[in-house]
C-alpha cells in the first residue's frame, strides 16, 4: 500500500478573531486565498495527498473547504475530519454546527477519538494530528499554545509551517515552484 504524505491544520488562534471574519471580508479573502495557495503548494511541490482537519470551527474549517474543493482539481487528495469527542459540536451556534456537519459529509475518513470530554482531549487530538502528518500547519497569534505543539512536531522530525494570522505570512515560507 502507498503511503500518503500528510498535513494536518491546527488553529491555535482565537476562534473569537475568525468569527469576526465574514466571507465578504477582505480580510478573509486574503486569508482564504493564502491557505488555498499553501494547500496548492503542498500538493505540487510536496506531494502531500493527504490533509487532516480537527475540525474547529474557523480556520481548521476552512482549510478543510477548500481541501474539498481541491479534491475536485487534484486526483488521490483525501480529507481526514478529526472528532475529539462525541458531543464535539453540542455547545456550537447552529450555523457553525451546520457548516461542521456539511463538511463532515463530504470528507473521506472520520476519526473519533473519545467518547466523552476530557480536560486534555483537545492535546490528544493535536497530538494523534501531528504524529500522522509529516507537515503541519498551524495558525497563530503568537500564542505559548504553539511554542509547544511546534517544539514537539520539530522534537520528532515534522516539517512545521506557521501562518501568522496578522500578517498572513508563512514561517518558513513555503517555496513554490511553478
Amino acid at each position: 500500500m502507498k503511503k500518503h504524505k500528510t498535513c494536518c491544520f491546527i488553529d491555535c488562534y482565537s476562534q473569537d478573531c475568525f468569527m469576526e471574519l465574514s466571507h465578504d471580508n477582505s480580510d478573509y479573502i486574503k486569508l482564504e486565498s493564502k491557505l488555498k495557495e499553501v494547500c496548492v503548494s503542498l500538493i505540487e511541490d510536496f506531494s502531500v495527498t493527504h490533509f487532516i482537519s480537527g475540525m474547529k470551527f474557523g480556520l481548521e474549517q476552512a482549510s478543510a473547504e477548500i481541501v474539498l474543493e481541491l479534491k475536485t482539481k487534484f486526483s488521490g487528495v483525501t480529507l481526514e475530519g478529526i472528532v475529539p469527542y462525541e458531543n464535539y459540536t453540542i455547545n456550537w451556534p447552529e450555523s457553525q454546527r451546520d457548516k461542521y456537519y456539511s463538511i463532515m459529509k463530504n470528507i473521506d475518513k472520520e476519526v473519533m477519538l473519545q467518547h466523552n470530554f476530557s480536560h486534555d482531549c483537545m492535546i490528544k487530538r493535536d497530538l494523534y494530528m501531528i504524529n500522522k502528518s509529516k507537515y503541519i500547519i498551524l495558525y497563530t497569534n503568537n500564542t505559548n499554545e504553539i511554542n509547544a505543539i511546534n517544539k514537539y512536531a520539530k522534537s520528532i522530525g515534522k516539517v512545521v509551517f506557521i501562518l501568522d494570522i496578522e500578517t498572513l505570512n508563512t514561517i518558513p515560507n513555503i517555496k513554490i515552484c511553478r
